[in-house]
């Protein structure tokens, strides 16, 4: 396959679920001598947020959109062990902590954003699923975090959002982290009600909004 073949064939595999067929094209990449970085920023990426965007307008429903994240994760998954080895000479964008929050276990979201840092330089702590407030907020003291990442699947569970940021009022820490809540029931009329930042409707959105709030310019 040329270059423009497996590029092709990794992006259709994202844009349609395609977790069993990404693995061995993304390895032909890396044989090919393909920088793991710019697979990611060139290819994952745009494609992911393509899919994102189709959710977005109702093209596609979430099941799709879930089937799409695996694939990324599979992906990734992939790359992680080379971008290990150059590590060195990433420079690291920032310091995140990223949880389930409490009472939720739905953590493809929260994985793929976790990936997506990582990828883009972000140092990443992540605590997993059905986190508690408290434990959220001592790791986030403990990993001196610039920011905390809290996802919500369920509608049940985004109060629990609003307890981490309480919780950091009231030890007078608000102001030593920016807070970022996604997941399906999140919006951003919530987080503003909350004091929290909206990471956006997908993974790349929430990256890219992380991104911008670590720019010091």
């Amino acid at each position: 396959m040329s270059d423009t073949d497996i590029r092709d064939a990794i992006y259709i595999c994202i844009q349609e679920g395609r977790r069993d067929e990404i693995g061995p094209l993304v390895e032909k990449a890396l044989e090919d001598g393909k920088d793991p970085l710019k697979i990611i920023e060139v290819i994952l990426n745009p494609a992911l947020k393509e899919v994102g965007d189709k959710f977005d307008s109702g093209d596609i429903f979430l099941p799709e959109l879930i089937m799409s994240a695996e694939a990324m994760q599979a992906a990734v998954e992939i790359l992680q062990p080379h971008l290990e080895k150059h590590k060195q000479q990433m420079k690291v964008t920032g310091r995140v902590v990223m949880a389930t929050v409490q009472g939720d276990i739905h953590d493809i979201g929260k994985n793929i954003v976790c990936a997506m840092l990582r990828a883009n330089g972000f140092q990443v702590l992540d605590l997993g699923r059905d986190v508690p407030a408290a434990e959220i907020v001592t790791k986030a003291k403990e990993f001196n975090a610039d920011i905390i990442g809290l996802s919500a699947l369920l509608s049940t569970t985004l109060p629990y959002c609003r307890d981490t940021v309480r919780l950091l009022d009231e030890l007078g820490l608000r102001d030593r982290f920016k807070v970022f809540i996604g997941g399906g029931p999140a919006n951003p009329d919530y987080a503003d009600s909350i004091g929290a930042t909206y990471g956006g409707p997908h993974a790349e959105a929430a990256v890219q909004n992380m991104l911008k709030a670590m720019r010091r310019d």
